[in-house]
């Protein structure tokens, strides 16, 4: 790194992967130090010695993994990129890795630049002792045909106040969702779902798979869940746990 003597601001790209289970979530908290955002911008800030902002895309409940995050940051000083990387993975906590960082465009921004956000959720139908942390399992397959009809249902811009946690929003919980597919093998017991939407809501990613799998398992028939999302009504189904949700990817 040199320092630069100018008022010159250069912005930085970060592609970041973690392991959510021990933080608190994405953004910084007054309360506590647990999280990925305290974590890297302590870490950027020794090599620095300067304090940064570090702007992430999405902002990761607690217990949410990433394995593509995008942040972005700003400085007065220039980064030989390679060198930085090692040396800021190396006074990373294991469960957080900066997988690229990249000098972006003056107006880049992680959040406000971002077209769409990816998601997947992880589901077993087995017991798994190695990788089951990062599944959740269930114990009977669904009825994909219910599951089906909602996913068609659910896609388009609409308002997802029915399956989130917010109580406030100031797009009237509007969200456009692009993308909802499910891949299942019957051979591994592995259900996977990916959404891809402009905007999540709180616990929104939970909600919605939770409907889809209470929906597929006949614990809520689908013409009543399509009633009470269209009025906006509450949906009393599960939020299913963070342990098995990924960030997958950032569309620019």
């Amino acid at each position: 790194m040199s320092k630069i003597k100018n008022n010159t601001l250069y912005n930085y790209k970060l592609v970041i992967e973690y392991d959510g289970a021990d933080f608190l979530g994405w953004q910084r908290q007054s309360y506590s130090k647990e999280t990925i955002q305290q974590y890297l911008e302590d870490a950027i800030e020794v090599l620095l010695k300067e304090k940064i902002n570090l702007i992430a895309a999405g902002r990761t409940d607690a217990g949410v993994h990433a394995l593509n995050q995008t942040a972005n940051f700003r400085t007065n000083q220039k980064i030989q990129s390679d060198k930085f990387l090692n040396q800021l993975n190396s006074i990373l906590p294991e469960t957080i890795t900066v997988k690229k960082i990249t000098k972006a465009a003056e107006d880049f921004h992680a959040r406000y630049s971002a077209k769409q956000r990816e998601y997947i959720y992880k589901i077993t139908l087995r017991k798994k002792s190695v990788e089951g942390k990062y599944f959740h399992r269930i114990y009977s397959e669904p009825d994909f045909k219910k599951i089906d009809s909602l996913i068609n249902f659910f896609k388009g811009d609409k308002s997802f106040k029915s399956l989130c946690k917010n109580k406030e929003d100031k797009h009237s919980f509007r969200c456009s969702l692009s993308y909802l597919k499910y891949s299942y093998s019957k051979s591994k017991g592995e259900l996977i779902f990916k959404i891809r939407a402009s905007r999540f809501l709180h616990s929104m990613v939970r909600g919605i798979t939770g409907c889809l799998i209470d929906a597929g398992r006949e614990k809520y028939s689908v013409d009543e869940i399509k009633n009470k999302f269209s009025k906006g009504e509450k949906i009393k189904t599960q939020y299913l746990p963070a342990n098995a949700l990924f960030l997958n990817k950032i569309y620019y």
